[in-house]
């Protein structure tokens, strides 16, 4: 249905025209092998990126190359290019089968540097914006089936300045045809019918800025617009937001059934993915706002009121407990007053005994002091 291509035709293209994309490879392809099932995005991502952006989150994006270039910015993620050996790819975690890949974003400047937007699969199905540094007026889109990088079928719909102003491309991807939106215009259908390999296998999205014009192969450096002067370096490629969304939802992956590469042969796994998961889950903070704003205005009041009678309890018993400590320190503090006085008084009837000379204290008394009242004996005065 999808495969519609001339085994003896495009051998002959392809000695025809250059290469022009970098690094459109798999690390196992189901064409030839059975490979690990691809995890499926299932549902909606939306990020924006800013001065306050870390990285991007690896818990759906890895970087492949050029991790120590990526800054963060007022305008968005910066993607810069300084010397021949600079390239930064980064591709999603996830896959989506058909769906929807949308980026605002401004080009890297400077001739023969080439910012990407891409859909690739494992099979290496492609469907791709390329915004070429050195040309100001034009962006190419393409489609491969299989990794016939033929550039056959690029087209160049006119822009203005995409190296100097934000720009949205857009790609609308389903069974039946491809869409190619530049700043909310269709400028291109696909058909699944016209000539070629339709691309029609789960893909990840990949993302970044490379040198064509650094290329060993003339035919690249030609189609990228020549080598690069880097005395203007850095040249940066600026993402200011993007949107996936995955055509097939409910779903954790993806498994190719057999080793045609049709999308008849895709089976899809059912379930809410990893991206899902982590892209809904909510901290605790979250939930409990969420869930209050939920509740119905007697329901909330209810629940103010038990607050306010718990802290109202809390506070009656802080109380109490307060009296009852004050009123104990009272009475120890009587008893103490009350002791004191006693020791006084006995104290000053002793001395005015000793200034009479007259030791009038009991035997008892004395043996009590001098060893603990072990010793006994008549009372009498000594």
């Amino acid at each position: 249905m999808f495969r519609l291509t001339n085994t003896l035709l495009l051998p002959t293209l392809a000695l025809l025209t250059a290469t022009t994309t970098a690094q459109t490879f798999t690390d196992c392809n189901p064409l030839n092998s059975t490979c690990p099932a691809n995890p499926a995005l299932g549902t909606t991502l939306s990020e924006t990126y800013n001065a306050t952006t870390k990285e991007f989150n690896p818990n759906l994006w890895t970087i492949d190359a050029g991790e120590s270039l990526i800054q963060f910015g007022d305008e968005g993620a910066q993607l810069p290019l300084s010397t021949a050996d600079d390239t930064i790819t980064i591709k999603s975690n996830f896959f989506i089968f058909w769906g929807t890949v949308e980026f605002i974003m401004k080009a890297s400047p400077g001739t023969g540097l080439i910012s990407t937007v891409i859909l690739l699969s494992q099979d290496l199905d492609e469907i791709d914006w390329e915004v070429k540094g050195g040309n100001t007026t034009s962006v190419s889109n393409n489609y491969y089936g299989w990794g016939n990088l033929t550039q056959l079928f690029a087209e160049y719909p006119a822009v203005d300045g995409p190296q100097q102003d934000f720009h949205n491309y857009t790609i609308d991807w389903n069974a039946e045809r491809i869409l190619f939106y530049l700043n909310d215009q269709i400028v291109r259908t696909v058909n699944s019918a016209e000539p070629g390999l339709y691309p029609q296998t789960p893909s990840r999205v990949q993302f970044g800025a490379w040198c064509g014009g650094c290329s060993k192969n003339e035919g690249t450096v030609e189609w990228a617009g020549g080598a690069p002067d880097w005395s203007g370096a850095p040249y940066t490629m600026t993402v200011k937001s993007l949107r996936v969304v995955d055509g097939t939802t409910n779903a954790t992956s993806y498994e190719y059934g057999d080793m045609t590469g049709s999308a008849a042969s895709i089976k899809v796994n059912e379930g809410k993915s990893t991206a899902y998961k982590h892209l809904n889950s909510v901290p605790t903070s979250e939930k409990i706002a969420k869930q209050w704003s939920g509740l119905s205005t007697g329901a909330k009041i209810g629940i103010g009121c038990a607050i306010a009678a718990v802290f109202l309890i809390a506070f009656v018993a802080f109380g109490f407990y307060c009296a009852k400590q004050r009123k104990e320190g009272r009475l120890e503090a009587a008893m103490h007053d009350e002791k004191w006085e006693a020791q006084n008084a006995e104290l000053m009837e002793y001395r005015t005994m000793m200034a009479k000379g007259n030791f009038a204290v009991s035997r008892q008394s004395i043996l009590m002091e001098v060893d603990g009242g072990k010793r006994r004996g008549s009372s009498g005065r000594f």
